[in-house]
């Protein structure tokens, strides 16, 4: 009797675990556009138009547009008490341009601010990129 009571136990709170995650990751990860990204000044956000990424769970950035997907990664780190989301693509060439580790400025459910400090001493440029749902 005691074996079957632990048995309803575990089953009972897996199943509650496994509810809660799948509910809240979908809520968060996926369904993202880029609304802003503007680069060494210049306003590349069209260019962007018709993307949508999905961030999953297990650091897989899926892009896609239209019946092309491509995959890419990112990561969220602190690096000298500052919060970062690293992004990483191979290809295209304009999600490659995406691939920089980001300052998170505004991180919720339905918005993403991200900046990055890019450039030399002679020509320090801030690139800006925000993803809305």
């Amino acid at each position: 009797m005691k074996f079957l009571q632990t048995l309803i136990l575990m089953t009972l709170m897996m199943g509650s675990y496994a509810c809660t995650n799948d509910s809240d990751t979908a809520a968060t990860t996926s369904g993202w556009k880029i609304s802003k990204y503007v680069h060494h000044n210049n306003d590349k956000t069209s260019d962007y138009s018709g993307y949508v990424f999905d961030f999953q769970t297990n650091g897989v950035l899926l892009a896609t547009k239209g019946s092309s997907s491509y995959t890419g990664t990112w990561k969220e780190v602190t690096d000298s008490n500052r919060t970062k989301l690293i992004i990483a693509f191979g290809s295209p060439s304009d999600l490659l341009e995406l691939s920089e580790d980001w300052l998170i400025g505004t991180k919720t459910d339905s918005a993403i601010k991200l900046t990055n400090t890019s450039g030399n001493s002679a020509n320090i440029g801030v690139d800006i990129l925000e993803f809305s749902k």
